[in-house]
């Protein structure tokens, strides 16, 4: 399969394991927030601000439509952009999805730091934060987890990925 998804929550780690397993296979990489950061000229954060988020997920979802499966890629997703115009159903049609799945403490801790950088998470408490990301999992794990592969913490590797892939 020549287009290669990674999906999950935001801070799960997609972007790092993209950027890995893209070197590993000789794929392209493309990182759909900064794809579109670049294309707007403008960070995610100011998007939202500026032109609100179904502006945004519109930006996803002409991306999306544009990726054809001619040219090998490995692609890390933004968090929410499968949860949005059914596409996760494209992303599956179009090639391989891979879940990252972590816990919502897990995820909280990879979060912390750098909140203010997302503008979901901007001005939340400690408790309002992890209480955010585990309402939100929830909603979106039932669409997460029709990926074709779900991968815990543990098997969250280049190796065990590229493993899956050749069987």
């Amino acid at each position: 399969m020549s287009l290669i998804f990674l999906i999950g929550y935001m801070g799960c780690g997609k972007t790092t394991l993209a950027k890995k397993l893209a070197s590993k296979l000789k794929y392209e990489w493309l990182d759909t927030d900064a794809f579109i950061e670049k294309q707007e000229g403008l960070i995610i954060p100011e998007i939202f601000t500026r032109y609100g988020e179904a502006y945004f997920r519109s930006l996803e979802l002409k991306l999306i439509d544009s990726l054809e499966a001619t040219k090998p890629m490995v692609v890390s997703t933004g968090g929410g952009l499968p949860c949005f115009s059914n596409l996760m159903e494209q992303l599956n049609v179009k090639g391989t999805t891979i879940y990252l799945e972590r816990s919502p403490k897990e995820l909280f801790q990879r979060l912390h730091q750098g909140k203010d950088k997302r503008p979901l998470l901007a001005n939340k408490t400690d408790d309002e934060l992890l209480h955010f990301i585990e309402e939100n999992l929830e909603k979106r794990n039932p669409i997460y987890r029709q990926s074709k592969y779900i991968l815990d913490r543990d098997y969250q590797t280049v190796d065990r990925i590229l493993n899956l892939l050749n069987h």
